[in-house]
């Protein structure tokens, strides 16, 4: 197996396994385990219930109305969708929100949440985004996530069938954005919210629409009344002039009541002149009907209320990539101590500039991200803008390759090298931590690789990342990352980076099962890598491309490719690469029948992996060596490699390995006879690699399945594991799938 999916420092991070406890050890010191999948808690991802909500009494009666007649007729087989639309800043998430809190104890099963992010400085989160984002919320792992759009919506619809829950669409843009994200059935409740109306929801899918206006005069001045307190009463003049200069939005509301709250010495009148100033200055600037031209005028009367080291902080947050962030880049952004830039954001939190989310982690509203963003681009000097920016997205690469470090130190030499003087990175100290770290900063890396001014980002990013996205199955970042990368480096003339990113990128259509375009891009990289001199990355891509080849069943090709590979591997004095080729080279040697030459380049492969003491990588030589022994019958030999394999697996973490271990095992005791413990191993193999989504893996337990059944006589469920085999191994284009059907055929005759 290419060592795109071996020798990898895998850690177990997600994923839908439950706990795994000892069980008694079988003959020959085989320690088995008994894996038994613990149900997934029901997901409570709802944001916190507002405080002081207001009015809204006729939207909340009709939203319960519409609960109450769905559970009376629940046996229809609709989706219930209610479409909650409004102007921006009228508080359309926080009804939103407020109504899923009442009534989410008759959602046992759960309450989903997702920002769909239709409207603001970011693009839209895409179907297919949302499809995995809430696919990993109901326990589905990175690697089991189908990469086609309408494959994740069918495997959503499978999982929300029957469930009883809440899902909330918030920010939508489109009903286009919305319909591949709908449960099937009439069980779950869909609240989605939007600027737009939706009308093909409503016409085609049967939306319920509840539309918000804006808050009228009596209950803008409650919510006043509410956050303010008894002030309200002594001056209603002042405050009938500010809920109109508010526009009777409940965000601009709230931004002026902490103002007035934060300026206790002031009467109100002194205060809505001020903003009756602000109001009257960015007229004459502009016009219009727009929400944020509407809501503009309070959040610049909030801003000109900061202090200099406060307001700096909150516009050179415009210019940050990230959807959310913590203090730690934050104050990378600011220029200032890690305790100082978190108290700066408390402040803005303070001023209703920023908002907390659950995570502990802080974010913006999308009106005030546009106004942030902004006043950049008006105040900040272009030179500092170009500082800031430059600081951050630094502190992103110089961490995220300090986590890759940490996670895969044997490939510190294969990843881009950077300054030392560069932005210092977060305190990673291990493996969780690092993982950690990824998976919360990967939407941000993403968007710090899109940024179409600072392109060397997307290459060196594509470089610094392709191992974390390959092993955790984020495919959809990786084709997206990578091939920004490729089209950044073309735009620079830059070979190497070309060469690198389009490797990665067929790597990433290599472990998707489409085989010819990773092909493609290798073939590509190949040509590209020769061109530019780049030896080292040009073997890695030879290598790849000759597992492409053995998938396929292309066994000269790829024996080919591998010894190429191989002479540059030995050329630029990599030992690591130069295992990893002659480990390949015995897998096809293996499959050509040519077992004793397979055994011979293996074991040189785990010489050289034992004196580099890369234990991920001698346990995937070790269970491959285990295999070609079962070829020559030499069983009991064979048992011992898969059994140090498993060890290895285990210690390491490697889910993959563990789950190849378990099959070759099962294979090498059936050999000896031993048809219990057979089926245990497979079993356990089985349920691994469904977890992980490993569809080789899970082909191959159920052909160890299928021989164990032939050798008990079985041959009803022989024949069932042996059409379950072919199914997958059709399904991959894999060269297995002719003598499964060959041996399916001959139970059948």
């Amino acid at each position: 197996m290419s060592d795109e999916r071996r020798g990898d420092k895998t850690n177990d991070v997600s994923g839908a396994a439950g706990a795994v406890v000892q069980a008694a050890s079988i003959a020959g010191g085989v320690h088995l385990h008994t894996t038994r999948t613990s149900p997934i808690p029901p997901p409570h991802e709802l944001p916190p219930d507002v405080h002081a909500f207001t009015d809204r009494v006729q939207q909340l009666a009709e939203m319960d109305l519409m609960l109450a007649s769905t559970e009376e007729t629940s046996s229809t087989a609709a989706v219930v969708i209610s479409a909650v639309s409004g102007t921006a800043g009228v508080g359309k998430t926080a009804f939103a929100t407020h109504w899923a809190h009442r009534v989410s104890d008759r959602f046992p099963d759960g309450q989903l949440y997702l920002n769909l992010r239709g409207y603001g400085p970011d693009e839209p989160v895409p179907p297919a985004a949302a499809l995995a984002s809430l696919l990993r919320s109901l326990g589905v792992p990175n690697t089991d996530i189908p990469h086609d759009l309408d494959e994740r919506a069918a495997r959503f619809r499978s999982l929300a069938a029957g469930r009883r829950m809440l899902i909330v669409l918030d920010n939508a843009r489109s009903a286009d954005q919305v319909r591949p994200l709908l449960p099937g059935t009439s069980s779950c409740l869909v609240l989605v919210t939007s600027r737009d109306a939706l009308p093909g929801l409503v016409s085609r899918d049967g939306a319920r629409r509840v539309n918000l206006d804006l808050l009228p005069h009596d209950q803008a001045r409650y919510l006043l009344r509410m956050l303010i307190g008894p002030r309200v009463d002594t001056e209603p003049e002042a405050v009938d002039s500010l809920v109109r200069h508010c526009a009777r939005l409940p965000l601009a509301l709230r931004i002026a009541a902490d103002l007035v709250t934060d300026n206790p010495q002031a009467t109100l009148a002194e205060l809505v002149r001020e903003l009756a100033d602000e109001q009257g200055r960015l007229d004459m600037l502009d016009a219009g009907d727009d929400p944020y031209t509407a809501v503009r005028a309070v959040l610049s009367w909030s801003y000109r209320n900061l202090d200099p080291e406060q307001s700096r902080a909150f516009r050179l947050l415009g210019l940050h990539p990230g959807r959310d962030f913590d203090p730690v880049s934050a104050a990378v952004l600011f220029q200032t101590p890690a305790a100082r830039g978190r108290r700066l954001l408390d402040s803005l939190v303070r001023a209703h500039l920023l908002e907390r989310t659950t995570t502990g982690r802080y974010q913006m509203h999308d009106l005030l991200r546009v106004y942030a963003a902004d006043l950049a681009s008006q105040e900040e000097p272009e030179e500092s803008r170009h500082a800031a920016s430059g600081r951050l997205f630094n502190f992103f690469l110089r961490t995220a390759s300090q986590a890759m470090d940490i996670l895969f130190p044997q490939e510190h030499d294969r990843r881009p090298k950077f300054p030392t003087d560069s932005e210092s990175p977060a305190n990673l100290v291990d493996d969780a931590q690092a993982v950690r770290w990824l998976e919360t900063e990967r939407a941000t890396l993403a968007a710090v690789a899109a940024h179409t001014t600072w392109t060397t980002y997307a290459t060196s990013l594509s470089a610094t990342l392709y191992r974390f996205l390959d092993v955790h199955g984020h495919f959809d970042d990786a084709v997206t990352l990578h091939s920004l990368a490729v089209t950044a480096a073309r735009q620079r003339g830059d070979k190497v980076s070309e060469g690198r990113a389009s490797h990665n990128l067929g790597v990433v259509y290599q472990r998707l099962g489409r085989y010819l375009e990773a092909q493609d891009h290798l073939t590509r990289a190949i040509t590209v890598l020769r061109q530019a001199g780049s030896p080292l990355v040009e073997a890695l891509a030879l290598a790849d491309l000759g597992h492409v080849h053995m998938l396929l069943g292309r066994q000269d090709e790829a024996l080919a490719c591998d010894s190429a590979a191989l002479r540059l591997f030995e050329e630029v004095g990599d030992r690591t690469g130069q295992g990893q080729v002659l480990n390949n080279m015995g897998l096809v040697l293996d499959r050509l029948g040519r077992h004793e030459e397979s055994v011979e380049h293996m074991q040189r492969a785990l010489a050289l992996f034992r004196k580099a003491n890369d234990r991920p990588r001698i346990g995937y030589v070790l269970n491959d060596i285990g295999v070609a022994f079962q070829h020559l019958e030499r069983n009991l030999e064979a048992k011992g490699y898969h059994q140090e394999a498993l060890e290895l697996a285990r210690a390491t973490r490697d889910r993959a390995l563990e789950a190849e271990a378990l099959n070759g095992l099962g294979n090498a005791l059936r050999r000896t006879g031993m048809t219990d413990e057979v089926l245990a191993c497979h079993e356990q193999a089985l349920a691994i690699a469904l977890d992980i989504g490993d569809r080789h893996e899970q082909a191959q337990a159920h052909e160890g399945f299928a021989n164990a059944h032939e050798a008990s006589r079985d041959v009803a469920r022989a024949r069932d594991r042996w059409g379950l085999a072919l199914d997958i191994y059709l399904e991959l284009g894999a060269p297995e799938a002719v003598e499964v059907r060959r041996r399916l055929d001959r139970l059948i005759g």
